[in-house]
């Protein structure tokens, strides 16, 4: 597989098994909300691929989050107007909740 990072963080490490990334406060990916709120700035591993079809699997271990807003997820993305997130965030004191 063919990785390049798009904003590479400060913080990651890239196993076998396991992809971690570390960002800073305030990164994300979010556009044209009702509230007008946009950011662009989450770092990105993309992978390229010429296979016109494929599958993956994402696994999250979430029980280090205890802040609002933190988050982790997948993204498809073109650039900073075409792109596709699904995220878990957690919620303050609730179960965590999938933003698609």
């Amino acid at each position: 597989m063919n990785f390049k990072w798009i904003r590479e963080p400060k913080s990651y490490n890239i196993t076998k098994n396991r992809i971690e990334i570390v960002t800073q406060p305030g990164m994300d990916l979010w556009q044209r909300t009702y509230y007008h709120f946009r950011n662009d700035n989450a770092p990105l591993l993309q992978m390229e691929t010429e296979e016109k079809f494929f599958s993956f699997t994402v696994k999250t271990d979430f029980s280090e989050s205890h802040h609002r807003f933190d988050q982790c997820g997948i993204v498809m993305y073109l650039d900073s107007e075409n792109w596709l997130k699904g995220s878990v965030e957690y919620e303050k004191g609730r179960f965590s909740i999938l933003e698609v």
